[in-house]
């Protein structure tokens, strides 16, 4: 026998005779010893009654009710207050079978019972007489793309809807190839026997599909086979075959490349229907549907680990390579499923031993996170793509949802590294890593294409102030959510980031070009690029970060030189320069002297970056390694160059524009004498050209050491009244604000 009864509904019995024996104590129990159990019946439209053999039986929506003489006890009970017992085997043969619904009845004290009839058979059962089908319509996954589709890009930026709205709409749906498509259209009957309607997962249906020639659907010829399954023929070519009963479509190789139309209808033979066919258009690609979130495990092919082996193993994909993926309804990434089951390997994560307490850095409220929570650790790549093979990822306006995946604590959590916080890298783990090669240095011929269209993303780590007991930010160990690493190509169109630790990662060579790309409150930055990579944002909006917007970061000992080019792009992050991130990093000691500088400026009539607020935009930061703010301020070696709109600055040895000639003198000239670091500011003229000049300690001079006046410096003084962003260079590291008039 087989007993379905949670832990949940345990609890839920021993609240119920508790109750009763509180009720008996009263002289409520069983008024007079009248009271009696009139009926219990489960309501047939509540539970599935036909099985095909070897079919899994499921009750979970069921509705059970009990009625009594006193009519004020009557209730209905559902599926976590009951108990269903079966036979093991009961769908193993066909036949007549029975299923047990009983529950303890906390007013009479016994198990109350009764039997519902199942039927177990080779092919489904259908009606004699045609069913009337009251409602028929698109799956609410197609119904939720088609209203992305349509709200896209209608609101504008500011507007409350704007963030959470794609950049792009006029989408077409897309499928792969590599394994099953479902399409079940929401299916309703009227039930003969109660009236009432019904909903079908599963119903007998005409399926056309058509081929797009030249912008016309030219109809497929389909042949029909056993068990309701039926292909499809572009002439001799075979395209889909379709399981039409279960709503399952498989794509050919052939297919990929075509855009298709399918259309769906109740069979007539089965059903009266005078409605419309659900239709869907859809390009066809070489890709893996997913539905679940143990499907995101095809992404990964990483074979020096073994991590994954289990999970694909036990649904059968463990050898499966597959060239993308592509979603079809939105996945909420968790470490378990529903059933308890991990979607991500359990080697990738701590358990804690120990009660860990948060207190928020501001009020002072203490969240305790309870002993057996999971944390990721650090430096994992959660799915890891290596090689040089092109990868897609579709999102179909769908979201990747990890905002409840587990955090990379800090080392103090853990008693063995008690004294230990992140360090100044803080969370290194990222969602998806994409490498060509496991050589940093040396690009080979072949390197990986990837591309991810239409997907929206949630990370995990919220802008939150809470620090564990080394003081360590707690979402500070969120999640990275892609990294282009070891020169990897990827480019992204039409996606959605919220909430990660940083969104997009650039390193070891690796190249990230982003369009049409809106991201909103990451913890740390939107982008950062190190070393040799280069990153590209066009028509895009990277907002709300709690550091600078975007971070290059050079490496000088191997003379990598990171290249940021922003264009057409809005950046903005308002900062006080004293938010946890700024304390995090040692950069507080230094933020009033940044705004002195911006203050200094605006008194010379030149402008500033600090608004009326308060608030400065820290549109970009090029820097080198360096374990906090103020050791990287000391140097002078940042290389590499940003710019935003044309606007920013050059680093790059190799380029050595005259300014920065001028730049590097001056500062090694003050460092040589052990003097302070001078700050420089540029702008660029209109003709690209860059403007610089410095604070010498008392007054704004040119880099002649010339004081600035209108008289003087007319063509200057007026390229900066009139620039949008100005960059700061002082020693180290190179900061692009916006520049306010």
């Amino acid at each position: 026998m087989k007993t379905l009864r949670t832990f949940s509904k345990l609890i839920t019995v021993v609240a119920i005779l508790a109750t009763a024996l509180s009720l008996a104590s009263c002289g409520l129990f069983n008024k007079g010893g009248s009271l009696k159990l009139e009926s219990f019946t489960v309501d047939k439209t509540s539970v599935k009654t036909n099985y095909l053999i070897g079919e899994e039986i499921d009750f979970s929506g069921i509705k059970a009710t009990a009625k009594y003489s006193d009519e004020s006890l009557n209730k209905v009970y559902t599926y976590d207050e009951l108990t269903i017992t079966y036979a093991e085997d009961i769908t193993a043969t066909v036949g007549d079978k029975e299923v047990t619904v009983s529950f303890d009845d906390p007013h009479l004290n016994v198990k109350q019972e009764t039997k519902v009839q199942i039927k177990v058979t080779e092919e489904p059962i259908v009606s004699t007489d045609p069913q009337l089908v009251v409602g028929f319509e698109k799956p609410d996954s197609l119904t939720s793309f088609d209203n992305n589709n349509r709200g896209a890009g209608k609101s504008k930026y500011g507007d409350a809807a704007f963030p959470g709205e794609f950049a792009k709409g006029g989408k077409t749906y897309v499928i792969g190839n590599a394994n099953a498509f479902k399409l079940n259209p929401k299916f309703t009957i009227l039930d003969d026997t109660t009236d009432e309607a019904v909903g079908l997962e599963n119903f007998f249906a005409v399926v056309e599909i058509s081929i797009d020639k030249d912008g016309t659907y030219a109809a497929l010829t389909n042949v029909a086979g056993e068990n309701n399954v039926v292909e499809y023929y572009d002439g001799d070519t075979l395209i889909a075959t379709v399981n039409t009963y279960k709503g399952e479509y498989i794509f050919s190789a052939d297919a990929v490349g075509k855009k298709v139309k399918i259309s769906v209808l109740p069979s007539e033979d089965y059903y009266i229907f005078e409605g419309n066919a659900v239709v869907l258009e859809a390009n066809i690609i070489d890709a893996y549907n997913v539905y679940e979130a143990w499907q995101l495990s095809v992404i990964d092919n990483d074979t020096s680990r073994t991590d994954w082996d289990d999970i694909k193993t036990a649904h059968g994909i463990k050898d499966l390579t597959v060239s993308g993926i592509v979603l079809h309804n939105d996945i909420i990434l968790t470490v378990l499923d529903e059933e308890g089951n991990y979607n991500v390997p359990a080697s990738f994560f701590y358990t804690t031993e120990a009660e860990v307490i948060y207190t928020n850095s501001t009020s002072g409220a203490e969240v305790k996170i309870p002993i057996g929570t999971k944390y990721l650790k650090d430096g994992t790549n959660v799915y890891e793509r290596n090689g040089a093979s092109d990868f897609v990822i579709q999102g179909n306006l769908f979201t990747i949802d990890a905002s409840s995946f587990p955090l990379v604590p800090s080392p103090g959590v853990f008693s063995e590294d008690t004294d230990r916080d992140y360090g100044n890298d803080f969370s290194n783990a990222t969602l998806i890593r994409f490498e060509t090669t496991n050589d940093r240095n040396t690009k080979p011929e072949d390197v990986a294409i990837v591309t991810i269209n239409n997907l929206s993303l949630k990370g995990n780590a919220k802008r939150d102030n809470l620090v564990d007991s080394t003081e360590s930010l707690a979402s500070a160990g969120g999640l990275i959510f892609l990294k282009s690493s070891r020169f990897s190509q990827v480019t992204i169109d039409n996606v959605i980031g919220n909430s990660y630790f940083i969104t997009y990662f650039a390193d070891y060579g690796g190249d990230l070009f982003a369009s049409n790309v809106k991201c909103y409150d990451s913890y740390q930055n939107a982008a950062m690029i190190w070393g040799a990579s280069k990153m590209v944002f066009t028509d895009s909006y990277l907002n709300g970060c709690g550091g600078p917007v975007i971070i290059a970061q050079s490496v000088i000992d191997e003379n990598q030189h990171p290249t940021l080019l922003v264009e057409d792009t809005i950046t903005e992050t308002h900062l006080t320069g004293q938010e946890i991130w700024f304390t995090a990093v040692n950069a507080n000691s230094i933020i009033s002297s940044i705004t002195a500088l911006g203050n200094g400026l605006q008194s010379a009539g030149l402008g500033n970056f600090v608004a009326k607020d308060g608030t400065m935009n820290i549109m970009g930061l090029l820097m080198a390694s360096g374990s906090d703010a103020t050791e990287i301020i000391g140097g002078i070696g940042a290389q590499g160059s940003a710019f935003f709109d044309g606007h920013g600055i050059d680093r790059t040895p190799s380029t050595e524009n005259v300014n920065w000639t001028y730049i590097k003198q001056i500062t090694e000239g003050a460092a040589a004498l052990g003097g302070q670091l001078p700050p420089f500011f540029t702008v660029t003229d209109a003709s690209g050209a860059p403007q610089t000049i410095y604070f010498n300690g008392t007054t704004f001079v040119d880099l002649a050491g010339n004081q600035i006046s209108l008289e003087t410096h007319a063509a200057l003084c007026q390229t900066f009244a009139t620039a949008e962003s100005i960059t700061l260079t002082q020693g180290g590291p190179s900061v692009v604000f916006e520049f306010y008039h």
